[in-house]
């Protein structure tokens, strides 16, 4: 009767530490997931404006770049993607370099000259697949989207 006795209290205990152990570990697993989750977000936008970047250096128009970044992120939704084209020209006789400048058209490429620096920064809203597990980290609680953000820079060729 003892024996069976300790048994059924070893259980219990087995049990409770259990209840109280399961819901840490349930979410430190919610948690790595959506890290991954979002890391792999922000791989995607750190692609798309590398891609971007790239196309303005060899001298792609605005319109071109964006369909290049488009192109580039199959794996996020592009169109919600907020992005900037801008570029700075450096003056030889300040030894400075200027404001950065949105990026425009000159005919069919883009207005940087040879040797000035592209910026192309963008803004991705990460959805976040947990709800409201993770709300309290949100930039936006209410919508659950953390906001990832890149800026690439690169020298016209």
């Amino acid at each position: 009767m003892t024996s069976r006795l300790r048994t059924i209290r070893r259980r219990g205990a087995t049990t409770v530490e259990v209840a109280m152990v399961a819901p840490l570990l349930i979410f430190l697993l919610f948690g790595i997931i959506e890290f991954g989750l979002m890391v792999k977000d922000l791989v995607g936008v750190n692609q798309a404006a590398r891609e971007g970047a790239r196309s303005a250096a060899v001298g792609a128009s605005p319109a071109t770049i964006t369909a290049r970044i488009a192109g580039a992120a199959p794996t996020i939704n592009a169109a919600a993607i907020e992005s900037t084209y801008e570029f700075r020209s450096f003056n030889q006789d300040t030894g400075s370099w200027s404001a950065w400048q949105t990026l425009g058209t000159d005919g069919s490429e883009n207005n940087a000259r040879q040797s000035d620096q592209i910026r192309i920064t963008m803004a991705y809203p990460h959805q976040l697949v947990t709800g409201g597990l993770f709300a309290g980290l949100a930039d936006d609680p209410e919508n659950g989207t953390i906001t990832l953000h890149t800026a690439i820079v690169m020298q016209r060729e």
